[in-house]
């Protein structure tokens, strides 16, 4: 999945000229639906939670599928606590769209400003409209928690609900981490097995032994806890455990969901299948 610039859409939203219907996708597999369970709302929760990238699940009655999807982007660095002024940016599958909402933890959620929006003239784009008229239209918002994953109710006055839209909350999963466990068995290895997550980046890296590796972490809108792995590039130095570092390559290809443990102390890697391929431990740093 690409990650998208704040700067960047900002500049864009504001050339307004008509240009090709070329925009950027995010790749996703379709998985099954999404099961929710409330989360309560405090002022915490809201300043927490609002800021960051949200990617449309529905819009209006229709459930969000393909490649292209809308999201949209609240500038936690632009949050206003005193005023509740937020700036937004989002992107309809085919245009970019910025402006200003007032975010009460109260649930309100409304536009201070008038949307700014390029002019691109676009086929194949079902959500446009309906994320337009969710921009437009939103009065107030509900919260609700799925996992380790946040959604995001926009609603008008009538109650009825404009948009949805989805947040990845995988923040427990950065830093570096200490393999010990490959598919239910101890690492033994002379050279300690690491590895490092940076999902803003968006990039894995660390040592799987006396070799070192990287690669390119992408997350499934459609699947709770999503985490997999693309990409992966190591040294190739011959070392005495390499049948255990090609063991750990090989699950982690396996990947697609990571669940913390009870303390966040340690994380669980599990496969399609739900088995825990590999099992780490946070390294505290001193």
């Amino acid at each position: 999945m690409k990650t998208y610039s704040i700067a960047a859409i900002a500049a864009s939203a504001l050339l307004l000229s008509v240009a090709s219907c070329k925009t950027a996708s995010k790749t996703v597999n379709v998985a099954g639906p999404v099961e929710v369970k409330t989360a309560g709302q405090s002022n915490a929760a809201v300043h927490k939670v609002i800021y960051g990238e949200w990617i449309a699940y529905k819009v209006g009655d229709q459930l969000v599928t393909g490649s292209n999807r809308p999201y949209v982007i609240f500038d936690g660095e632009n949050l206003d606590k005193e005023t509740n002024l937020v700036k937004a940016y989002a992107n309809d599958g085919c245009n970019v769209i910025n402006g200003i909402y007032t975010i009460t933890p109260g649930g309100k959620m409304a536009r201070s400003s008038e949307l700014i929006s390029t002019l691109r003239l676009c086929h194949d784009t079902p959500y446009e409209r309906g994320v337009s008229l969710a921009l437009n239209n939103v009065t107030k918002f509900e919260l609700d928690k799925i996992g380790e994953d946040y959604l995001l109710n926009m609603k008008n006055d009538n109650d009825s609900t404009l948009m949805v839209l989805r947040k990845y909350d995988l923040n427990f999963i950065n830093g570096s981490w200490k393999v010990t466990e490959i598919n239910g068995e101890k690492v033994t290895t002379a050279e300690p097995m690491t590895l490092i997550f940076d999902t803003p980046e968006q990039r894995i890296h660390g040592s799987v032994g006396c070799n070192t590796m990287n690669g390119k972490i992408t997350m499934n809108p459609d699947r709770q806890n999503s985490m997999s792995f693309t990409q992966m590039a190591t040294t190739r130095m011959t070392c005495p455990d390499i049948q255990a570092e090609s063991a750990l390559l090989k699950a982690l290809s396996e990947v697609v969901t990571v669940f913390p443990t009870d303390n966040l102390a340690g994380a669980e890697l599990k496969d399609e299948a739900g088995n825990t391929v590999v099992t780490i431990e946070r390294i505290q740093l001193r």
